[in-house]
């Protein structure tokens, strides 16, 4: 194998390593790489390690931060009560995008027993501490709308009515269709989702 091969096959897995990342598209984000000028490439490169070294993992309800502790959950302007419960962290944005005011509790992801994800795999631990504390009041299960979404939404759902069950569970409304993903709502239809939410069933 050539150098150049050798080097764009080390670029692909690097790429390849993304969990949304499939091999074609690593392959094509490679060669798109290459393509650009060395002053595009030591620019991007720049970024990625000015990422690394300042995005971190909230401590709190494991969202990306700065700091320690994100900047929402260091917002006393929002509402400590309530807590939404959501599988990543750009359905956190989509949910600042539609208004909520709250405060989020990151899983990370989503419970998957085929593919070897299971609760104690999410940060679903942490959840439980905080409402340990009993500032929460409420907590909105905003995982996504599709089967696996769903069974870590029984999940925990099921643990809080087991352990906590003077707080309340909500859910969005059912005006997202079945199968929706958080991200891909737009914003004025979640914004009503959540404030028209009923108890989970």
């Amino acid at each position: 194998m050539s150098s150049i091969l050798r080097c764009l096959e080390r670029l692909k897995e690097a790429f390849y390593a993304l969990p949304s990342v499939t091999p074609k598209g690593a392959a094509k984000l490679a060669t798109d790489f290459i393509k650009l000028s060395q002053e595009e490439r030591v620019k991007f490169m720049n970024e990625i390690s000015q990422a690394s070294q300042s995005i971190k993992i909230c401590a709190v309800c494991g969202n990306f931060s700065t700091a320690d502790i994100c900047d929402i959950c260091s917002d006393t302007g929002r509402r400590d009560e309530v807590v939404c419960v959501v599988e990543d962290v750009m359905d956190v944005t989509a949910l600042e995008d539609a208004g909520f005011d709250g405060k989020y509790h990151v899983l990370g992801g989503r419970i998957d027993p085929l593919n070897k994800v299971m609760p104690d795999d999410l940060n679903i631990a942490a959840l439980f501490k905080r409402l340990a504390e009993g500032k929460i009041k409420e907590v909105i299960i905003g995982t996504n709308l599709n089967r696996k979404g769903a069974a870590t939404a029984r999940y925990i759902f099921n643990e809080i009515k087991r352990n906590f069950g003077n707080i309340t569970v909500t859910q969005p409304a059912h005006g997202l269709s079945e199968g929706s993903e958080i991200i891909y709502v737009n914003p004025q239809t979640l914004k009503e989702a959540v404030e028209r939410r009923t108890s989970f069933q």
